[in-house]
């Protein structure tokens, strides 16, 4: 059994890869913009970085991580798709940065090296985010800091009703269970979660951000590209009808609430 559990969530570590691999050539453009705002909070929760070793958990196209090293960070990032980490490498600002395809679940980085990890809405993806809190705490120093960002409940997230309407309108049969944008956003289970990786001084803020989309356009290529291993592709016109009369509803820009995490290794 325990041979059939590790095959299921390697099957769903490579799903989650190919659905980002997709999303990196539209991230930069749509999805970086809305998270702009987002991702000052998270690094703000790690507290001063200049001249510290920063680890970027889940790093998407680096603007977290460009973000920390033009505040003087010493910045590694890591990422599970290798298309997200080829764009993070060509960023000027992390030139001599490592950066590297990496699990967040399995870190390949020695004990105590980092003095700040940061995971911007990415530890919610992992099929075992246990393994991936327990991971960053093991890589932290004495004394570290951790700050992440996960979206909290579907119905407290605008964005999360347009990914739905899609799906509901163009299901696909058999398409394979994965972790959603709001899988770790009971604050009872996070605490749970960080407590048994071994943090302390857990701090979580309920905090609502505004999710810039550049367009209705824009927005709908990228629950296409990110949710297209779960739509039916002979009715993807209709899950764009469907996404796109959510947004008007909804109206740009979309407004989502997340739990901000800071905790102390």
């Amino acid at each position: 059994m325990a041979g059939e559990a590790g095959r299921g969530v390697s099957a769903t570590a490579d799903l989650i890869r190919r659905e980002w691999d997709r999303a990196a050539r539209i991230y930069d453009g749509v999805i970086a913009p809305a998270l702009a705002d987002a991702h000052r909070a998270i690094l703000a929760r790690a507290g001063e970085v200049q001249g510290r070793e920063l680890l970027d958990l889940g790093c998407g196209t680096g603007r977290v991580a460009a973000l920390a090293a033009s505040r003087g960070a010493r910045v590694t990032a890591v990422d599970l798709s290798p298309a997200m980490v080829e764009r993070t490498r060509a960023l000027p600002v992390l030139a001599g940065a490592r950066v590297a395809v990496m699990d967040a679940q399995e870190l390949a980085l020695p004990d105590r090296s980092f003095d700040r990890v940061v995971a911007s809405f990415s530890v919610m993806f992992c099929p075992r985010p246990d393994r991936a809190l327990a991971e960053a705490r093991r890589v932290l120093r004495p004394g570290g800091r951790f700050a992440a960002g996960v979206w909290g409940f579907p119905e407290e997230c605008e964005h999360a009703a347009v990914s739905a309407a899609a799906i509901a309108a163009a299901p696909l049969s058999g398409a394979p269970e994965v972790p959603t944008g709001q899988a770790l956003a009971d604050p009872d289970m996070l605490r749970a979660l960080l407590a048994g990786a071994g943090f302390t001084d857990v701090r979580l803020e309920r905090l609502r951000f505004t999710l810039r989309y550049p367009s209705a356009d824009g927005l709908w290529e990228a629950v296409r590209e990110i949710y297209l291993d779960r739509l039916d592709p002979d009715r993807l016109a209709e899950a764009e009808a469907a996404a796109r009369v959510e947004i008007a509803r909804l109206g740009l820009p979309l407004r989502s609430w997340a739990r901000v995490v800071s905790a102390a290794a």
